[in-house]
């Protein structure tokens, strides 16, 4: 008895949340505070030490300029190549990698294809290979998880 509900309001979100994303319409602009949080936050999370908060920040990037494809997230170029440069685990540094590739910025492209080159972990170099031969083409799936599982 004490279970019904939260099973009811579960399956109810499960069968509304559907619908309401594909009546879904451009999302609205985001406002000077908004976007002063958002660049305050990401560059804070970057910074962070718990990866599920880095990873999580990478792929807020990725989903934030797919939804608001006019906004500037050239503040986040930097510590993405920093992440790709220097972080100890190839699979940071392939996130990395597959987030300046969604940032699409020509500063973010060369370092990726620096990577390619000289990383020192060969799945890395694959994955960095991988992007720099489809930039313009943009044929890389949008799906953090699939990204990263096809460069393992």
């Amino acid at each position: 008895m004490k279970y019904t509900l939260p099973t009811l309001t579960l399956l109810l979100a499960i069968l509304v949340l559907p619908f309401n994303t594909l009546t879904a319409e451009k999302p609205e602009p985001l406002t000077d505070r908004q976007t002063e949080l958002i660049k305050k936050n990401v560059l804070t999370n970057l910074d962070h030490p718990s990866l599920e908060v880095r990873a999580g920040t990478m792929q807020l990037l990725i989903e934030l300029k797919q939804a608001h494809p006019d906004y500037d997230v050239s503040y986040a170029v930097f510590p993405m190549m920093d992440v790709l440069k220097n972080d100890e685990k190839p699979e940071f540094r392939i996130l990395a990698a597959l987030t300046l590739y969604h940032l699409d910025s020509e500063v973010g492209r060369f370092a990726v294809e620096r990577r390619a080159q000289f990383d020192s972990d060969d799945r890395v170099v694959r994955h960095c290979a991988s992007l720099a031969r489809n930039w313009e083409k943009k044929e890389i799936s949008t799906d953090l998880i699939t990204e990263v599982k096809q460069a393992l």
